[in-house]
């Protein structure tokens, strides 16, 4: 499960997001996180949605579910690809030639039976 630690993106961590919301951060990193708010909508609507948490205390728990669930999440989604993923190309190439042979020997089988009657 250590794959998954951060809910964000590479740009920023969740712990200087929270060091963040929680004004601890000196003036260059604060900038920082507010770029990386800027040009993601992802980390901008994160920051809204832990900003607006009544409860500060509890934001790292929240975030720690958040990573979590996403985490679950990704692994379901993962097996459910694997599940329903197409037929290796292998398999197609070969059923395609199978197919061709069948259809040609068919075509020249009746080809032949109609030209001796």
């Amino acid at each position: 499960m250590d794959e998954h630690k951060h809910i964000l993106p590479d740009t920023i961590s969740d712990e200087l997001l929270m060091q963040y919301l929680e004004g601890k951060l000196s003036p260059q990193d604060a900038r920082r996180v507010e770029e990386a708010m800027a040009s993601s909508d992802f980390i901008g609507d994160a920051a809204e949605g832990l900003s607006a948490m009544d409860n500060k205390e509890n934001l790292p728990h929240i975030v720690g579910d958040l990573n979590h669930h996403l985490a679950s999440l990704t692994k379901q989604q993962k097996k459910r690809l694997k599940k329903n993923r197409p037929l290796d190309i292998n398999w197609m190439v070969i059923s395609i030639l199978v197919l061709t042979i069948v259809a040609v020997g068919g075509y020249l089988a009746v080809h032949f039976m109609l030209k001796h009657h």
